[in-house]
C-alpha cells in the first residue's frame, strides 16, 4: 500500500482536512456576483468641440461599439468617461469612434494626482484580489447559482 506508514497516514490526515478547511473557508459566504463578470476599465478623455448637444450624441455613438459597457458625454466640460472591456477593444479604436472621423480632437485630460494622507492598506490590491479568486475556486455554492 501506499500509505502504509503511520506519517503516510498522517500526511493523508492532514491533507484531507487542509481541504475541508478551504472548502468550509471558501463556502462561508455566499459567492461575490461581481466573480462573474469581465472586469471593466474606465477611461476618460477630453472631446474638444463638442458645442451642442447633437455633437455630443454623434460623438456617444462609440457605446455601439462591441466591448464598450457605457459612455457618458459631458458636454459644459467636454469629457468623456468610457468603461470598456480591455479584452474586446482598445483605447485607440475608442479615441478614433470619439473623435467621428476626425471632426473632434481627443486629448487626455490633465489631472493633478493627489498625494495619499493618513495610514494606508500594507497589504497590496492585487494581493487581496488573488485571495478574492482563491476563496472563490474553494466556493461550493457557486455550483449552485445559475448566472
Amino acid at each position: 500500500m501506499l500509505f502504509s506508514t503511520v506519517k503516510g497516514k498522517r500526511f493523508l490526515q492532514a491533507s484531507l482536512l487542509l481541504l475541508v478547511l478551504l472548502l468550509i473557508w471558501g463556502s462561508w459566504e455566499e459567492p461575490a456576483l461581481h466573480q462573474y463578470v469581465q472586469p471593466v476599465t474606465i477611461l476618460q478623455l477630453q472631446v474638444e468641440g463638442l458645442h451642442t448637444p447633437a455633437q455630443v450624441a454623434t460623438s456617444q455613438q462609440v457605446a455601439a461599439v462591441p466591448g464598450v459597457a457605457a459612455c457618458v458625454i459631458n458636454a459644459h466640460t467636454q469629457v468623456a468617461t468610457v468603461l470598456f472591456h480591455e479584452a474586446d477593444v482598445s483605447e485607440q479604436e475608442i479615441e478614433r469612434v470619439l473623435s467621428v472621423g476626425g471632426a473632434f480632437r481627443v486629448t487626455r485630460p490633465i489631472t493633478v494626482a493627489q498625494a495619499p494622507s493618513g495610514r494606508q492598506c500594507p497589504v497590496p490590491a492585487s494581493y487581496l484580489e488573488t485571495l478574492d479568486r482563491i476563496r472563490f475556486a474553494f466556493n461550493l455554492r457557486r455550483l449552485f447559482i445559475t448566472v
